[in-house]
């Protein structure tokens, strides 16, 4: 219930003191992509990086691909309602939801509606989020972990374990 709170909007921005450690980590490209998150996801990259730091990761690599992990889902590329149907649709129809979800680089080749759009944005934000951080300015290192931060045994290990429970 927390999360569906946090998405419809009731979660405090944060602070400028918040802000400003976000700043000490991130170039300002990737600043300004921060920036372009809503505030909910923008607390929970926090939560994130916090948790990180509580689990005493020192990789500054790790810890700026905290930050923009779910930037990929900014700018109303995944609004709200897709969010479950994605959680629900990885438990039950996995295979489903692969077919529906289009890659964003075969957008111009491929009409699609706006509900697949919204639907392969979410399937597919790491890589989005990745292509992104990548042109902001971010390392290699933190592009590959945005990229993997879903995957299970993958080099952002680390990482997801926190996001699965933030």
């Amino acid at each position: 219930m927390g999360q569906v709170k946090q998405q419809l909007g009731f979660v405090k921005p944060l602070t400028n003191e918040e802000y400003a450690e976000v700043a000490r980590l991130l170039p300002p490209a990737a600043q300004r992509l921060f920036l372009t998150m809503s505030s909910a996801d923008q607390r929970h990259s926090l939560r994130v990086y916090h948790g990180l730091q509580a689990r005493g990761c020192q990789d500054l690599d790790m810890l700026a691909a905290a930050l923009l992990h779910d930037v990929g889902k900014a700018e109303g590329r995944v609004p709200f309602w897709t969010r479950p149907v994605i959680v629900l649709g990885k438990l039950f129809a996995p295979g489903l939801l692969r077919k529906v979800a289009i890659h964003p680089a075969e957008f111009e080749r491929q009409q699609a509606p706006g509900w697949q759009r919204s639907l392969s944005y979410a399937w597919w934000h790491a890589d989005v989020g990745a292509e992104l951080a990548a042109r902001a300015g971010l390392s290699a290192r933190s592009v590959l972990y945005i990229r993997t931060h879903h995957q299970d045994h993958g080099p952002a290990h680390e990482l997801h374990l926190v996001d699965e429970v933030s």
